[in-house]
């Protein structure tokens, strides 16, 4: 059974909101994220959890190191799977979309 769009948000809003944001894990976000960029799905509240998303890599102490493993085979303009890269400060800044470039 496809996966409709509220679906895909919903659980890219689990992983950000909960899994990440409060227990530093949130090993599936990036598949999450992913799943809604090939379906094209781009939104207000899409934007907002990945803020909320970039947020959280940059402040929280405490990470599961293997989200910070960045995927050398994903393209840079998929931030989400260069989290480490984003919390290092060595992620190009303009390759972000607009809604992140200035956090």
């Amino acid at each position: 059974m496809e996966s409709t769009s509220i679906d895909l948000v919903a659980r890219y809003r689990e992983y950000v909101e909960f899994q990440l944001a409060i227990d530093g894990e949130g090993l599936g976000l990036r598949e999450a994220r992913q799943a809604l960029a090939n379906k094209g799905i781009e939104s207000q509240e899409t934007w907002t959890l990945d803020e909320l998303a970039v947020e959280a890599v940059q402040t929280i102490d405490d990470l599961n190191p293997a989200l910070l493993a960045d995927a050398p085979d994903r393209p840079l303009t998929a931030w989400w799977w260069h989290l480490g890269k984003l919390r290092a400060g060595t992620y190009p800044a303009h390759l972000l979309p607009p809604h992140l470039r200035e956090i």
